[in-house]
């Protein structure tokens, strides 16, 4: 990481919760890119460096899980850095895949404090 803004992508499929991921986080001093599909989010990676990627679990193209496996075997230092987000912990793959990566996670619905801490302890390395 440098001494420059940190940058966040943020990837959902719901365009409120991009919005407001976007929203917060910029008026917390970051740059931050939306996309609301994981293919799209991959080719944002091959042209940019993030600090940290906040990524749903759920999406219609490609899921959390499978957007991982990619960016773990592309970037393996930015899957260290993702922030899932997901509203579905009774979902026992879902909740399997995210005691095995050992990535930090947000259930829905968050508190924006919520989203301000973890992203500050993934950007000191702390997670």
């Amino acid at each position: 990481m440098t001494n420059q803004t940190p940058r966040i992508l943020v990837l959902d499929d719901e365009p409120i919760i991009l919005e407001l991921c976007e929203e917060f986080l910029t008026t917390e001093g970051y740059k931050v890119d939306t996309v609301s599909d994981g293919k799209k989010a991959l080719s944002l990676l091959q042209e940019k460096d993030y600090d940290v990627v906040i990524s749903d679990m759920k999406m219609p193209s490609l899921s959390g899980a499978e957007f991982y496996k990619i960016v773990n075997e592309r970037y393996p230092k930015v899957a260290k850095r993702i922030i899932f987000v997901t509203g579905d912990m009774l979902n026992v793959e879902t909740k399997a895949f995210l005691e095995n990566t050992n990535n930090p996670y947000l259930i829905k619905p968050f508190k924006l404090n919520e989203l301000r801490n973890i992203v500050k302890e993934v950007l000191k390395g702390n997670l």
